[in-house]
């Protein structure tokens, strides 16, 4: 973020949160040194002596801990918003700048410094309702994500209704912002929750990520600070600002701007100035626990933030969520798919759509009353992949059983014709792909589309060990599952990422399973024998050597290669019916692979060069291969811009994947229809509407498209969501 880069790490600083835990002093120089010092970490081949100019030119107004917040956070928000009619909007040129400038900083701080800044109001109309509802409301009424004001999107919305979120999963929705007030109002409820999850060893390695302050027992005690430090500072504001305390967005956002004011008529007083550092310290340690910080890479780190609880209190029922996304004015929904975990029993999957059903009826009733269009909720169920603990000789026994029994009951649901059932539009998996593959599920979905599910997603190709292993996912998850026209694939990052930036990322070699190397082969090897991976051909017989070199160290046999790969193609089927009906036999292979000490054999892990074989160009061949699959079969990619820049191989905006499709298809090469999706709408900081914004301002700021040209992909972009919209 250049210039304002320092400001940006303001509620990310550690040691100052430390030392006033401590009970110690901060001064203006120690948050200019910690700040450098973290933009050091963020920037490691810059020399200090370029750091320590930023850091004193960003500094360079600022003497008393007040300016830190009245000049320099102020100034930050200058630098991003704008008001257009009245309006906060974010600057369209910086927008996807913004979206890492609020992984740090919750927005309804930065928008309350930007009100601040530009606004004209004395002390006593702070604390109005004409001023509330005038200059606050508009902005952060229900949702702290503003957006840039970008005429042609504001339009497009309106003829629309609003956009479409095909892929949006309800838990993981809420804003730091509206969380932030549940954790203060109601600590010890949402504490318990973080107790739970402290079993977790991927919550327990985000505690230590961020130096053991998210731990449920120093987390009580941060929270119990920042209650503390919340009633002194309004009893100090009250003496000259008639403000009222409560856990209300109201109160926060007055707050936020009134604390601003007095800061500026008693510049010197630094006991309020501390306070308010240090109650926004412990806001920013909140936020980094709940928003996916852009240092933190990959999907085992999201599965962290998915992990610790921390949303779970507020997250009870529906409501505060649903109006979160429609947006401020309640226009930015056409329709959303919202993914919900089938439970296992029908009683509970009733509970839970009932509560989900109201929360909606809310924000319907609230749309009507302002004479606005009814936004459509639908529902799509998504399996959970989970890691195998296997002690048998079928892989996955225990979720094959446990997804079967959860997929009855849907088909109970859909059979029964009831408001419930009928809500329930498609079919769904999702959670980690290194856990659970695509065959996993081929019987459920296959037994699912049976009984007369018609619509059908699968999240595939959003992380993986090689490239090569993310597109055989995708590959997997068309072919075992039974995917038809109109039904899609969530992420496919692999199918767009560039090979060169995978490979900057991940260096020359990588550590992978040596099976699942094998089988990444092996499906290279099958691919460039059909007609979309035809330009493969010439590298047939490397391949073939180094798959039979692996299969003889995992299986120990001596099949030819179209064996391995009969047995590959096999997995989708019913592998505990074929054991319980002794026809195992004749899939010999397939038993192999799914036998326990095959299984230890094929986890082993090897070193490969990343282009051991295939190359950056026979990588990207691959791609178009897939694509060309895809585009054949009328296949949808769903496609999540802020989540996948944040998970996938990408460091910021400017490389995201959806421009590669955007310039392969003026290519003339083949690409599927694509749909746009939140993904975890509160984990990533976004609304559908903003994420359209991204693929605008992309095109436009980034790549230079012109507006015309940016609009048309927009508009092909909301056409597709309208045809593929499950129903």
């Amino acid at each position: 973020m250049k210039y304002h880069s320092y400001l940006s790490y303001l509620l990310t600083d550690r040691l100052s949160l430390s030392s006033y835990q401590e009970g110690g002093e901060v001064s203006v120089g120690d948050v200019k040194r910690r700040l450098m010092l973290i933009e050091r970490e963020h920037n490691t081949t810059i020399p200090d002596h370029y750091l320590r100019l930023d850091a004193n030119y960003s500094f360079q107004k600022i003497e008393e801990k007040s300016q830190i917040f009245t000049i320099g956070l102020t100034e930050l928000a200058d630098a991003f918003l704008e008001y257009r009619y009245n309006r906060v909007y974010v600057k369209a040129e910086k927008f996807n700048e913004w979206q890492y400038l609020i992984a740090y900083i919750p927005p309804m701080l930065l928008v309350c410094a930007y009100i601040f800044r530009n606004g004209h109001f004395s002390s006593q109309e702070l604390t109005t309702d004409s001023f509330y509802n005038q200059s606050v409301a508009p902005n952060l009424r229900y949702t702290s994500f503003v957006s840039p004001y970008i005429r042609q999107m504001e339009d497009l919305k309106r003829k629309h209704n609003g956009f479409c979120d095909l892929h949006i999963h309800l838990n993981g929705t809420l804003e730091t912002d509206t969380v932030w007030l549940d954790i203060l109002k109601y600590p010890n409820c949402v504490i318990s929750e973080m107790y739970d999850a402290e079993k977790d060893e991927l919550v327990k390695e985000q505690y230590e990520q961020f130096d053991n302050w998210s731990r449920p027992d120093r987390f009580k005690e941060l929270i119990e600070k920042a209650n503390e430090l919340r009633v002194e500072l309004f009893d100090e504001l009250s003496k000259k600002i008639p403000i009222f305390m409560d856990f209300t967005r109201r109160s926060e956002s007055i707050f936020y701007i009134a604390v601003l004011y007095y800061l500026c008529l008693y510049p010197t007083n630094k006991d309020v100035a501390d306070k308010f550092h240090h109650y926004l310290l412990i806001l920013g340690l909140t936020n980094s626990i709940l928003v996916q910080q852009p240092e933190c890479f990959g999907f085992e780190q999201f599965q962290k933030y998915t992990s610790n609880k921390l949303r779970d209190f507020s997250e009870r029922e529906y409501e505060q969520r649903f109006f979160q996304l429609a947006g401020n004015g309640l226009d930015n929904l056409r329709i959303i798919e919202g993914r919900f975990s089938p439970k296992d029993t029908k009683d509970k999957n009733n509970n839970l759509i009932d509560k989900i059903r109201r929360g909606w009826k809310k924000l319907n009733t609230a749309q009507m009353n302002l004479e606005l269009p009814n936004s459509e909720l639908r529902l799509i169920a998504h399996f959970i992949k989970k890691k195998d603990k296997q002690k048998g000789n079928i892989r996955f026994q225990k979720l094959r059983a446990d997804i079967k029994r959860r997929s009855e009951i849907l088909i109970s649901m859909h059979k029964s014709v009831s408001k419930n059932g009928k809500f329930i539009v498609g079919i769904d998996a999702a959670a980690s792909e290194f856990d659970t593959p695509p065959e996993v599920f081929a019987p459920v979905f296959k037994r699912l589309r049976e009984k007369g599910f018609r619509h059908f997603t699968y999240h595939a190709g959003e992380d993986f060990y090689h490239l090569l292993g993310g597109l055989r996912a995708i590959y997997e998850a068309i072919e075992f599952l039974g995917l038809q026209r109109g039904d899609r694939i969530g992420h496919a990052t692999a199918a767009g990422v560039s090979s060169k930036i995978w490979h900057k990322n991940v260096g020359d070699k990588i550590i992978v399973p040596k099976g699942a190397y094998m089988d990444d082969l092996l499906f290279a090897y099958y691919l460039a024998s059909t007609e979309e991976g035809a330009d493969l051909r010439p590298l047939m017989p490397q391949i073939s050597m180094r798959v039979m070199e692996l299969a003889g160290e995992i299986y120990q046999g001596d099949e030819n290669i179209e064996a391995y790969i009969s047995a590959w193609k096999n997995r989708k089927l019913d592998i505990v019916e074929l054991d319980k009906q002794n026809k195992l036999i004749e899939y010999h292979l397939l038993e192999l692979y799914h036998k326990k000490d095959y299984v230890e054999k094929y986890n082993e892990k090897i070193e490969v060069e990343i282009y051991e074989i295939l190359d950056e160009a026979a990588l990207h061949k691959v791609q178009l291969a897939i694509l060309k699959l895809m585009h054949k079969k009328e296949i949808v990619i769903e496609t999540l811009p802020t989540s996948n820049v944040l998970i996938g191989n990408h460091r910021q905006f400017c490389t995201f994947h959806l421009h590669n499709w955007f310039k392969w298809e003026g290519e003339g090469k083949a690409i599927p229809p694509i749909v746009l999706g939140t993904d975890d709408a509160g984990i990533f900081a976004t609304n559908i509407y903003n994420e359209y914004c991204h693929v605008f301002t992309l095109l436009v700021y980034e790549y230079g498209v012109s507006v015309n040209g940016a609009l048309d992909f927009i508009k092909k972009l909301n056409y597709n969501t309208e045809i593929y919209a499950f129903s």
